[in-house]
């Protein structure tokens, strides 16, 4: 399967990436050696970013979808010469044991989201799968997980689960990763999905010690050029360049012992 861009498609790549770069070189000091990044889809937004790095280490890429993989491969050796990329084509949860115990950066674009309706579709989704029907069948499917309270607590508590397990069980350097509204929301079409998402993104930023102001501060900034419209509209200062939709710091290993403790003891 074979993923064609547009130009507005390899400008937003390039556009996250430079997110993803301001937050890593700031935030995150040492060589870097080892990168895993979960559920990056048909996109290269985190290869962007490294290639900023000049990363020459090895790469974890996490994906249920052969297909994805296949892509990645290519294009992440296209990116990064110099680096190694190692494709792990299973669920994040059975993904674990296949990852090194100590990792430099653990990244993620916009998955939450993937794997929440994932779990409760019992199929597999990603970027790739954008046609008009797809969509409208995807705004159902959130619709009627939104009316299912057993379900939305089910698999939300599984999800930050799986974060749990990750963040105790690895040496983790950096946690990044982002879950910015998708055009859905500025279309109006995304009420059932929002709440849904927001809750677990959050429940799993709190496992890091994250400083809002901080990545305020680093994410001030205007890699399209202060005059560009989409800063002065607020979809880009609001939205991907908002703390609130970022998680970015080292994990909180006290919280994730407790927590884990107690969430066990839930499910």
């Amino acid at each position: 399967m074979k993923k064609n861009y547009n130009t507005a498609d390899a400008e937003w790549e390039w556009y996250i990436g430079q997110l993803y770069y301001q937050l890593i070189r700031n935030l995150y000091k040492k060589k870097i050696k080892c990168v895993v990044e979960l559920a990056p889809g048909f996109r290269h937004k985190i290869a962007d970013a490294l290639k900023e790095l000049n990363f020459d280490g090895v790469i974890y890429v996490i994906d249920y979808s052969n297909d994805v993989l296949n892509y990645i491969k290519r294009k992440y050796e296209e990116i990064l010469p110099n680096a190694k990329v190692i494709c792990i084509n299973k669920k994040f949860e059975e993904s674990l044991n296949l990852i090194p115990k100590n990792i430099d950066l653990f990244l993620s674009n916009h998955s939450i989201d993937d794997l929440i309706i994932s779990s409760y579709s019992n199929e597999e989704y990603n970027e790739e799968s954008n046609n008009e029907l797809l969509y409208n069948d995807l705004l159902i499917l959130w619709e009627k997980l939104y009316h299912d309270s057993s379900s939305v607590k089910k698999i939300t508590l599984e999800v930050v689960q799986i974060f749990k397990e990750l963040f105790t069980n690895k040496n983790i350097g950096l946690v990044i990763m982002s879950q910015y509204k998708s055009n859905s929301y500025f279309l109006g079409k995304s009420n059932y999905m929002d709440e849904i998402i927001d809750h677990c993104f959050n429940d799993i930023k709190i496992l890091t010690d994250t400083d809002d102001t901080l990545i305020n501060k680093l994410l001030n900034f205007y890699p399209f050029g202060k005059d560009d419209e989409r800063y002065n509209g607020k979809y880009l200062t609001d939205n991907t360049q908002n703390a609130k939709h970022w998680i970015a710091g080292i994990v909180n290993e006290k919280i994730c012992t407790k927590n884990n403790r107690n969430l066990k003891e839930t499910l």
